[in-house]
């Protein structure tokens, strides 16, 4: 309307009447937002743990956590003693790596499904740090291995080379000898479980309801892709039956946002936000690339992000992740620069979803893959409490002459701790944000369509919740950035001046941004 009567002016019409007084424009901040019909939301509804919105986690390789016993070998009794330090970082929720007795360093092949790798300790042990994580309104979360299980298994060591074993169709033998099987990627001593047997499935399931009846909040299903989606669904709804609050946490290791989806709609309801990992890093094995190195611009993520939105269940939860036992440490994909270290924890802390934190990632711990029998030890070598590497609780385990972390190279938990400006407390402070602040644990978000100052190098959402807005924006380059806040376009009406949480003060509506950094404003909402 305005161009038109700007035209009309310009064209002399002599009948047209004065206009009014225009009446005062109001601050952006307060214009209101224009009215809009709410398209209907048709995708599924699937009923998800509340808490697992809430939580932040930490996983925990448990052969390389620490040592309560002094024979090198992490264990269940140190990871009671340093709960306290899992605390201070904001966390409330671990994931521990399998702690089942097995053959291998890793424990994926499963021995025995209802007990503890002496190793580690006992059942009671167990129990006791239940226990503890109880008393401090903590959670756990442990690994379940239903595609495979081990050469050592005493079910497949019956069946091996024995057709009369009546457990013969329990595994998938290729042979009337029982002597070639299949196996998890063609490794010999992880056979795998034949699904299509209705005993295989009642077991597997079986185990899984003894630790959730011990007090496991959760299961983080291994290689969910290597399963037949079937499986999946009984076993959300045997867990759900009786443990409604546990969490169903999917390792789907795939690239396409579509995939995932139907993961969800198999029974999961949380999974590993793999899409954007992988945009992030440029892959598993990859240093230096993805959007984190500014090999790839940050406009490549709105798939990934925009999917929690359009295309996955309503409900659905995404657990994001700088790094994992399987892949290159972040420290070592951003290739050691540390302005790059904590632009990825910003990310998985101040993006929607569920951030977790690889044990050693909060120290900048370093790991890539090996390149001969020994290969994932790299990425899960003993956690560097000191600066020495000596102490009480070191793990000595994996210690070859060419591994990544070295005594008084700056990564240690005590070389950062008294250091406000070390990597470990940039940890602690995005923790405590995210738990100060319920608009950083909230599932609504918007992104803006582009960043005005830096469009094809930044990205920027807003996120809220009943009380307070905030507008995070990244910067993904190695230059500074200065920005305009686009408080026009908040999502819901703003109050007053933002506070700055993480980067520059806003000035006049614009934000600097440093290289490879974020901003974080905070508004109350009205």
């Amino acid at each position: 309307m305005g161009l038109v009567l700007l035209l009309a002016a310009c064209a002399g019409v002599p009948q047209a009447p004065a206009p009014p007084s225009p009446a005062p424009t109001p601050s952006p901040a307060a214009r209101a937002q224009p009215q809009r019909t709410p398209t209907p939301d048709r995708r599924p509804l699937i009923e998800t743990p509340a808490w697992f919105n809430e939580a932040t986690l930490y996983q925990i390789f448990p052969r390389s956590f620490y040592d309560s016993d002094g024979d090198g070998i992490g264990d269940l009794n140190g990871i009671r003693q340093k709960l306290d330090y899992i605390q201070s970082l904001g966390v409330d929720t671990i994931w521990l790596n399998p702690h089942y007795p097995a053959t291998s360093y890793h424990g994926y092949d499963v021995v025995d499904y209802f007990e503890v790798n002496p190793e580690f300790g006992t059942l009671e042990d167990f129990k006791a740090l239940l226990v503890e994580l109880k008393q401090r309104d903590m959670r756990l979360i442990v690994d379940y291995v239903a595609n495979h299980t081990s050469l050592a298994h005493p079910y497949f060591k019956d069946a091996y080379l024995n057709p009369s074993s009546p457990y013969t169709d329990w595994f998938l033998f290729k042979d009337a000898q029982n002597r070639t099987y299949a196996s998890f990627f063609g490794t010999g001593y992880l056979p795998e479980w034949n699904h299509s047997n209705r005993a295989v499935r009642e077991y597997l399931i079986r185990a899984a309801l003894f630790w959730l009846e011990l007090g496991v909040d959760g299961l983080r299903c291994d290689y969910a892709r290597g399963v037949e989606h079937w499986f999946w669904g009984e076993l959300r709804a045997a867990v759900k039956t009786q443990y409604p609050d546990a969490v169903l946490l999917g390792e789907v290791w795939d690239g396409q946002t579509a995939v995932l989806q139907q993961y969800f709609l198999d029974g999961f309801d949380a999974l590993f936000d793999f899409p954007w990992y992988l945009l992030m890093t440029g892959g598993d094995n990859v240093n230096g690339g993805g959007v984190i190195n500014g090999q790839l611009p940050p406009s490549v993520l709105y798939g990934a992000l925009g999917a929690m939105q359009r295309l996955y269940p309503r409900g659905a939860q995404i657990v994001r992740f700088p790094s994992n036992h399987d892949t290159n440490r972040i420290a070592s994909a951003v290739q050691g620069d540390p302005a790059r270290m904590r632009l990825m924890a910003a990310a998985a802390f101040l993006m929607p979803g569920i951030p977790i934190i690889y044990y050693g990632e909060e120290i900048g711990m370093r790991g890539t893959k090996g390149q001969g029998a020994a290969y994932d030890e790299y990425r899960r070598e003993p956690m560097d409490w000191y600066a020495a590497e000596e102490g009480p609780g070191m793990t000595r385990w994996f210690r070859p002459a060419d591994r990544h972390n070295r005594p008084y190279d700056g990564v240690s938990v005590e070389e950062q701790e008294g250091d406000p400006d070390s990597l470990l407390n940039f940890y602690r402070r995005l923790g405590r944000l995210r738990r100060e602040h319920p608009s950083l644990r909230a599932t609504s978000f918007q992104l803006l369509d582009e960043v005005e100052g830096c469009a094809s190098v930044c990205l920027g959402l807003w996120r809220w919740d009943g009380s307070e807005v905030a507008l995070v924006i990244f910067n993904f380059s190695a230059e500074p950035q200065a920005v305009r806040v686009p408080i026009e376009r908040a999502p819901r009406p703003l109050r007053g001046e933002p506070t700055s949480l993480l980067g520059a003060e806003a000035q006049a509506q614009h934000v600097q941004l440093e290289p490879w950094g974020v901003s974080l404003q905070l508004w109350r909402s009205r």
